[in-house]
């Protein structure tokens, strides 16, 4: 384990973690102990940055979901993903809430395969094995593998 760092530094390292991008608070905690940071020390800085807010969970939340909607990814893998990153399952499901995900999931089934609606079914269940693995729900699957007009 690395000798500790002063909390000046620790401050500093943070502030630099929070200006490359947002991260919870999780991973500024872990970041911040795997440097030798002290509990006591750590939520002390966390405690100042939230105050300040520089660092925000729900502005995380809110902008991964953004950017990970627009890669196509769906509700289920992204509300895992937040998870792990220690954000509060009420916010989770709060800012999931927020998007339109049959859209996302009829956006994501265009831009991979076009179009066009398979008739073929062997075509169809490959598309929705897509859908399903980027983490969309069966209904958003299904409603996806429609024509818009339905």
């Amino acid at each position: 384990m690395p000798s500790p760092l002063s909390p000046v530094a620790l401050r500093s390292r943070a502030l630099a973690f929070l200006s490359r991008r947002e991260h919870t608070r999780q991973e500024l905690y872990e970041k911040l102990s795997s440097l030798g940071g002290s509990a006591e020390v750590i939520n002390a800085i966390l405690d100042e940055f939230a105050e300040r807010h520089w660092q925000s969970d729900p502005r995380f939340a809110e902008a991964y979901v953004r950017q990970e909607s627009r890669k196509g990814q769906g509700p289920l893998n992204i509300r895992q993903s937040l998870k792990q990153r220690g954000v509060d399952e009420s916010l989770i499901a709060e800012v999931l809430a927020n998007e339109d995900w049959f859209e996302w999931a009829r956006q994501t089934r265009q831009r991979k395969f076009g179009e066009d609606i398979p008739a073929d079914r062997k075509e169809q269940a490959r598309q929705l094995r897509f859908l399903q693995y980027r983490g969309f729900s069966s209904d958003q699957c299904r409603k996806a593998m429609r024509k818009a007009d339905d």
